[in-house]
């Protein structure tokens, strides 16, 4: 497999081609998935669930197989046995699949967070395609267990935040990403945004003034900014007041006063990135570069 790109969600994390692209996501952890697709049509879904005990994998494969490829009818005609699957190990997880005309399937077990991962591969089946394509990815995965953070990296978006925060919204356009988090216990809001064609952007207007327009219709009133630098690209530090995101708070007009943002612009990517937090008074602040790997302010 070519120079891969890296993904994290929820509870697993890899690296898949360099041309496969999240199509469908889903932001529940606790049963979900994520569609990979390229510009010949999906090429794997990776899911998760809750599992109390790790299962026989032969019989939930072949189980798989008869509810959802071949159809119960079908798999009763052809009389599927759990030793029809082939199988092979490929890191953590163990392959099997019925013949090279099906989709193969890929699970492992993750004891600390009792839950089971599956991978189904479209169209990859070969020898040669399960060496090159699929062995990699399967290797490259591990379970994002940590018990005291997780990290996301979807969309150009990288972040590692506290396992009390949650996703709240997540908006993906061309050139413009949006994830929102928010604490369980602290009702903290922190939001990660980053723009393509930065410099398009900033050829007429000023990196301010740009994410000032961008950020428009959040009802922000701006209270400060002042230069500063993020990893060594130019950026802004900014303070602001926003509506409280709870509907008796927005019902009556309350505010929370302690908005911090950074907002940078690394010309390298040709991107803008920009990181937003805030919440009660006493919420535990989190740094930059505790959130955003790299990312060190000055």
């Amino acid at each position: 497999m070519a120079q891969g790109s890296p993904f994290a969600w929820h509870h697993l994390r890899g690296v898949v081609p360099a041309d496969w692209e999240v199509s469908r996501f889903s932001m529940e952890d606790r049963v979900g998935r994520l569609e990979f697709a390229n510009r010949r049509g999906l090429q794997a879904t990776v899911s998760w669930e809750p599992c109390e005990r790790e299962p026989d994998r032969l019989t939930t494969m072949t189980v798989f197989l008869a509810n959802n490829v071949l159809g119960k009818q079908a798999a009763r005609e052809r009389n599927l046995r759990v030793n029809d699957v082939h199988t092979a190990e490929a890191g953590a997880f163990v392959m099997g699949w019925l013949d090279l005309n099906l989709p193969l399937q890929a699970l492992a077990y993750d004891r600390a967070g009792n839950r089971l991962v599956r991978w189904v591969f479209e169209g990859l089946t070969a020898p040669e395609n399960r060496k090159r394509i699929v062995e990699p990815i399967l290797r490259s995965c591990d379970f994002n267990d940590d018990p005291a953070v997780c990290e996301y990296r979807l969309f150009g978006i990288h972040a590692i935040l506290p396992r009390e925060y949650r996703i709240e919204d997540i908006a993906t356009f061309p050139a413009r990403t949006m994830m929102a988090f928010e604490g369980d216990k602290s009702k903290a809001r922190i939001t990660f945004r980053r723009w393509g064609l930065a410099d398009l952007h900033l050829a007429t207007q000023s990196l301010e003034t740009f994410y000032r327009w961008a950020v428009r219709g959040n009802g922000i009133d701006w209270i400060s900014s002042e230069p500063c630098t993020v990893s060594g690209w130019e950026g802004r530090r900014m303070r602001y007041s926003a509506p409280r995101e709870h509907h008796s708070d927005r019902f009556m007009a309350r505010r929370w006063k302690n908005g911090d943002a950074y907002v940078w612009h690394d010309r390298a990517a040709n991107r803008v990135y920009s990181f937003e937090q805030m919440g009660p008074d006493g919420y535990p602040v989190l740094a930059l570069p505790d959130c955003i790997p790299g990312a060190v302010p000055s």
